[in-house]
This record gives C-alpha cells, sequence and structure tokens, in this order.
C-alpha cells in the first residue's frame, strides 16, 4: 500500500467535501443544494474509508490520532 498518495488523495476528498458544502450553502435552489449535499455526504464516505485504511497502516498515524483525542478531551472538559 502507497500511503503517501493515498493521503494526498484523502486530502483532495476533504477539498472536495468543503467545495461541495460551500456551494450548497450559496444556492436557493432547494434541488442543487439537495444534490451537493449528497455528494459531500458520500465524499465523507470515502474520507472514512482512507482513514480505515490508514489507520491500519500506520502505526504512527494510530497514536497520533489518540493523542489527538487526548488533547480535545482536555480543552473540552
Amino acid at each position: 500500500m502507497k500511503i503517501n498518495g493515498d493521503v494526498s488523495q484523502c486530502y483532495r476528498k476533504l477539498d472536495a467535501i468543503n467545495l461541495y458544502e460551500q456551494m450548497a450553502a450559496l444556492t436557493d435552489n432547494k434541488e442543487v443544494k439537495e444534490v451537493l449535499l449528497d455528494i459531500a455526504k458520500k465524499e465523507k464516505t470515502h474520507v472514512g474509508e482512507f482513514q480505515t485504511l490508514l489507520l491500519r497502516e500506520d502505526e504512527q498515524q494510530v497514536q497520533e490520532m489518540e493523542k489527538g483525542k487526548l488533547e480535545i478531551d482536555e480543552m473540552t472538559k
């Protein structure tokens, strides 16, 4: 598995999610908004798939994610 390529593809998916959600926020057309938000939702599923693969293959990523969770827990107490 080539982690670097998969990670950069995941970043592109995150950019796409942001774009679709921004476009949905800018339109008054309900049908267009619905389609854009549906596409964004599907992209979020793809990000979840990439994250799952990354966490299976990269122990350091698992450790850093846990650190991040702890930091957020501390900040939001």
